[in-house]
């Protein structure tokens, strides 16, 4: 048997007594044959033997006692305790030695059958991010694994640990859905789950590392300690107790404990050991103990025992199979390793993951805002989408998915694929994948959410069945956070007309004569015309209404349904207006306070009453914008969207009117020739009178000046490209590692749409797209190219159109309108038959000639 690099090389207890018989008591090697290993002694006792593998592992020989139970001078075995899998250590069984030090010392542990993860929080304050997230990985894996998910309370730290605490974090555990298999609460094998309640087990660990050899008591004061950093402080040298008591004279310790003094009981750090990990997330580790720590305490002089050497103690005895836990345990895991090396138990996989940073890229805390679980769930967030959220801090399953439902990450989930680059929590991310759960609900599941809400915060005084109902369908599709919906309702309970006619937004309605308007809308509610009470058609009933009034009044679409809204609702946007009217009308059996319709008639009339001299400055503001201070290039459109306000009879004035001109224009064709040129600043008309929506994209030429593939996801690659901006390269997100050589992205010229809303994936932002062509399947995929000789950052043009260059009102198409003219255009933008970019049948060209890809024709441009 070869002893391989990293290997536990582990002597059973039934060859110690004849390999001390080949040493003798003051023997410096054991030769133990077959196989031939030189084994360099590191402490021999009357109660334990120790020796230094080839690896610099060190390996316990059980203890004296043990060895004399088993048959002396029986056959020597060399086993090798740990074997490896996918390149990483997995321990097989507990060596025979921990095996007798339980049975001595008559303590019960939990077999190694299944997989066993564990989340082990200190009871001293909130479950925070960082903790949900650690709970989280090690729940996913045990159940992707079928194994067991353990809840251990580490509660050493007597001075800071708190019932209140435990149960905060009991209570956040059970509102994630991250249950536990064992732990408080629900019992299992190991009995105790709280360290306070395991304190006897710590003490006769200690003492029996004591009794072995590899721990002695320390007598030091904490005056003397505190000398001793200070010396080592002034000195420059490494700060770590000293050893005074490791070597002490065996009758002044007698002499000490005999008098009763008080003392610690401290590790014996082998000298020149090494200690090497291979962590799941962070790969071989490596750690010189002596350069890095002293003689650490086990046991303090009160008897209460220390963190690391619980964790280590716990971990065994509860058959912990694999750790993960956040980066800064690491260090900690020299002390436990040591722990149970010397112990001769089994030495876990460890998975230490990265920190969670706020958006300025500093550790979370709590003044990046909400950070501990309860408060997320107080704002609204929901279980499901928190630990969707949770999950991809850190980790990603290699495609650009980000909503799962929790039996998607558990059949997904692998710390394989947990990263070691820090993750940044992103509040904006967490919200619209809230918003996505949230509307992808029944809306029986959302609605007991909502009530409580509600009910939380007051603006219902209870429950109405029928109330709810109606309210979860008039709000659902519009919340991101549960507690929207509290806000959504006060905003339709409440009337605040005076303060929306004050926005900018509202003068545009206001100088619409919205007074003849508001006037009418009274007329029709003392008529007890508009619909109020609530029935089963009053959704009907109310949009009967509404067309009514817009036959009488001349009004249609916008111009009829905004001042409608402003008139009964008081503001400008929410809800569809019916439906707020009807909960107006219903709120009376919650006990909410609101502003009823009477009131509300009343608020109205008072308002156009007092302020006339307010609407008719609106109108002429209105009437001065629209024809004054519209440019030359803008006329046209300005033209079509004002027409649109006008009733039809006027609408029907203003076109015999143009008819007559454009016969005494020289006709149709003279005046439709300026239609088809585009003006100054690239906005072309179409048929229609409308802009054409292809004239507000940003289309330049870019060339990629580095390429790499995004760090969270296998399908991505993150790109600098050059596209003329003074600011220097554009970072641009594409999914084209699946489909393009990374070696061949390098220094190519691209098409780059550069004006969409710049947004993140996976955690990093884009702010641009490539152009590609594909075929039908999406199984073949090139860039689009311009040719030889383009210049970064020139715009292209279209044919007949020119060149393509949006004016500054579409430089980012960031609102909803906006953000739909891509998909407007997409439809029509294809290869041709020769394989160049075309829209409409139009060609796209640069300075330097058409747009191609490699092979692709008669295809999708996208």
């Amino acid at each position: 048997m070869k002893a391989r690099e990293d290997e536990d090389i582990m002597v059973t207890a039934a060859a110690m007594l004849a390999m001390r018989k080949k040493a003798g008591a003051a023997g410096n090697f054991l030769l133990c044959s077959p196989p031939l290993l030189l084994l360099p002694v590191l402490m021999m006792s009357s109660s334990s033997l120790a020796f230094r593998a080839p690896t610099g592992g060190l390996s316990l020989l059980g203890s004296k006692s043990a060895v004399q139970k088993l048959a002396p001078g029986g056959p020597m075995r060399l086993g090798l305790g740990r074997e490896r899998k996918g390149g990483r250590l997995q321990s097989l069984q507990m060596s025979a030695s921990a095996v007798d030090v339980l049975k001595e010392l008559g303590i019960d542990r939990v077999h190694r059958d299944v997989p066993r993860l564990r989340f082990a929080p200190s009871p001293t304050g909130s479950l925070h991010v960082g903790g949900a997230r650690t709970a989280l990985y090690n729940y996913l894996m045990a159940k992707k694994l079928g194994g067991k998910f353990v809840l251990r309370i580490e509660d050493t730290d007597l001075a800071r640990s708190t019932k209140e605490s435990e149960n905060s974090m009991i209570a956040d555990l059970k509102w994630l859905g991250l249950d536990w298999d064992e732990g408080p609460y629900v019992g299992g094998p190991a009995n105790l789950y709280r360290q306070s309640e395991r304190n006897d087990i710590y003490v006769k660990m200690a003492k029996k590392l004591w009794d072995m050899g590899f721990a002695y008591p320390c007598f030091c004061t904490e005056e003397e300690l505190e000398e001793k950093r200070k010396a080592a402080e002034q000195d420059g040298s490494k700060v770590a107790y000293d050893g005074t008591w490791r070597d002490a004279d065996p009758a002044e310790v007698k002499r000490r404990l005999d008098a009763g003094d008080p003392y610690t009981i401290r590790f014996k750090v082998p000298k020149g050991k090494v200690v090497t990990i291979h962590d799941i997330v962070r790969g071989r580790i490596s750690w010189d103990v002596e350069a890095t720590l002293g003689d650490f305490i086990l046991l303090r002089s009160n008897g209460v025992p220390v963190y690391n050497f619980c964790v280590a103690v716990d971990d065994a005895l509860m058959g912990i199979t694999t750790v993960a836990r956040a980066e800064e345990h690491l260090t900690n895991t020299i002390r436990q390793v040591l722990v149970l090396e010397a112990l001769g138990f089994n030495i876990p996989e460890y998975a230490h993951c990265s920190l969670i940073l706020g958006e300025d890229r500093s550790k979370l805390s709590k003044r990046h805002g909400a950070t501990s679980c309860n408060q997320f769930r107080e704002q609204g967030f929901l279980p499901d989408a928190m630990i969707n959220y949770l999950a991809l801090l850190g980790w990603n399953d290699g495609t650009d998915k980000d909503i799962y439902s929790r039996e998607e990450l558990i059949a997904s989930f692998d710390l394989n694929r947990v990263t070691p680059s820090p993750a940044m929590f992103d509040m904006q991310k967490l919200k619209w994948i809230n918003g996505q759960h949230l509307r992808a609900m029944k809306k029986e599941e959302f609605l007991p959410l909502m009530a409580e809400a509600m009910m939380r915060e007051k603006v219902i005084g209870h429950a109405d069945e029928e109330f709810l109902d109606h309210v979860a369908g008039m709000v659902q599709e519009k919340c991101d956070l549960v507690n929207d919906a509290s806000s959504i309702l006060q905003t339709v309970l409440d009337f605040q007309l005076e303060e929306t006619s004050k926005t900018e937004e509202a003068k545009e309605i206001l100088g619409d004569d919205f007074k003849a308007l508001a006037d009418k809308i009274i007329e029709e509610f003392n008529s007890n015309a508009i619909p109020t009470n609530p029935s089963p058609t009053f959704s009907d009933d109310f949009k009967q209404w509404v067309n009514k009034l817009g036959k009488s009044t001349g009004r249609k679409g916008k111009k009829l349904f905004m001042p409608v809204r402003l008139a009964l609702t008081g503001n400008l946007a929410g809800p569809d207006i019916g439906a707020q009217i009807m909960t107006v009308g219903m709120a009376e059996r919650v006990q909410a306070k609101h502003v009823d319709m009477k009131t509300r008639i009343e608020m109205l009339k008072k308002f156009v009453n007092d302020n006339a001299e307010m609407i008719s400055s609106a109108a002429a503001s209105i009437e001065t914008s629209s024809s004054k201070s519209v440019s030359d290039d803008m006329l046209s459109q300005k033209i079509i969207e004002t027409i649109a306000r006008l009733a039809p009879p006027q609408q029907r004035i203003v076109l015999q009117q143009a008819e007559s001109l454009l016969k005494e224009a020289g006709g149709a064709d003279a005046a439709q020739a300026p239609a088809a040129r585009p003006s100054s600043d690239g906005r072309v008309l179409d048929r229609s009178g409308n802009v054409e929506p292809v004239t507000r994209l940003d289309i330049r030429v870019g060339k990629i000046v580095s390429c790499e593939k995004h760090p969270d996801a296998d399908a991505l690659y993150l790109e600098q490209i050059d596209v003329g901006d003074a600011e220097g390269p554009r970072q641009v997100i594409s999914g084209l590692a699946n489909f393009i050589p990374l070696e061949e992205m390098q220094g190519r010229l691209v098409t780059v749409l550069c004006n969409l809303k710049p947004v993140k994936m996976r955690g990093i932002m884009s702010s641009g797209m490539v152009l590609c062509g594909s075929n039908e399947e999406h199984t073949k995929v090139e860039l689009l190219e311009p040719p030889e000789g383009a210049v970064p950052g020139e715009h292209l043009m279209l044919e007949s159109f020119g060149v393509m260059k949006p004016t500054p009102e579409d430089a980012v198409l960031k609102s909803k309108s906006q953000q739909g003219v891509w998909k407007m255009v997409a439809p029509d933008m294809k290869l041709n038959s020769k394989g160049e970019a075309t829209y409409n049948g139009k060609k796209f060209t640069t300075s330097s000639g058409a747009l191609t890809c490699k092979s692709l024709k008669d295809c999708n441009i996208g």
